[in-house]
């Protein structure tokens, strides 16, 4: 399809979509919840399509661009639509709207869009390799044995194969470890700094719903955090910190 009939799909999914809503707006507070559940699920499928196509386009606008992965990185993320219910009048019913979302571009996804993207076609499974490492290191920190994870962690045999150098985690060879995931993501000429590397390690980890447990991140979201990374380094912006703070009296 051409991107004309593209956008004329897209107003057509929109156009859609806004309809469902109101019939099931309409349909929860009459309390026909069976017809309800039929308008959420067909609501559902629209957005599904619609998200697809939008990112299809994206995916279509990086390839047509000389380095389509540093396009992507310096958009980082595309537009789609979904859907948010708030809670209205005396009787709090729910009532939905149609709402704008961003996504972020994957990766990897527009790398098999492409055929091959970035400085080195093999970026994706030198920055599995990194996450593993990362995984492995917060493994020592805790006082576990890391052979769990050197012996069933999940990477590509490239991953597996790649060597990164002598105690790529420690302190003072973090950033050179980082730097040769972002050569191989954008090239040489883009230098990563201590700021992306405390970002990186501060966004790396989680706590899990389970008692004295933590979540590594798994390789799509440490790609996407590798996207921010880039984005920062690209674009040249500073990193944002979110916070309470205090009321004024």
């Amino acid at each position: 399809m051409t991107r004309e009939e593209n956008t004329a799909k897209l107003a057509q999914l929109r156009s859609e979509t806004e309809a469902l809503v109101k019939d099931y707006n309409d349909a929860i507070q009459n309390g026909k919840f069976e017809d309800a559940s039929k308008a959420d699920k067909a609501m559902t499928e629209k957005i599904n399509e619609y998200t697809a196509t939008v990112r299809d386009m994206c995916f279509e606008d990086c390839k047509n661009t000389d380095n389509p992965m540093l396009t992507a990185v310096t958009t980082l993320s595309f537009v789609t639509i979904g859907v948010k219910d708030e809670q209205k009048g005396d009787d709090k019913v729910p009532v939905r709207a149609i709402v704008d979302k961003e996504r972020q571009i994957d990766l990897l996804k527009l790398h098999k869009y492409c055929g091959s993207i970035g400085a080195n076609e093999n970026w994706s499974s030198i920055a599995q390799k990194m996450n593993f490492l990362l995984t492995a290191q917060k493994a020592v920190d805790l006082g576990i044995d890391p052979k769990a994870v050197n012996d069933s962690y999940a990477m590509s045999e490239i991953a597996r194969e790649f060597d990164m150098g002598k105690n790529p985690t420690s302190k003072t060879n973090l950033l050179k470890t980082l730097q040769t995931v972002i050569t191989a993501m954008l090239g040489e000429q883009y230098k990563a700094t201590s700021h992306d590397v405390n970002f990186l390690m501060s966004v790396y980890s989680k706590k899990n719903r389970k008692a004295l447990t933590v979540t590594c991140a798994n390789h799509r979201y440490f790609r996407n955090y590798l996207a921010e990374v880039c984005h920062r380094i690209v674009t040249g912006k500073t990193y944002e910190l979110d916070f309470k703070t205090k009321k004024d009296n």
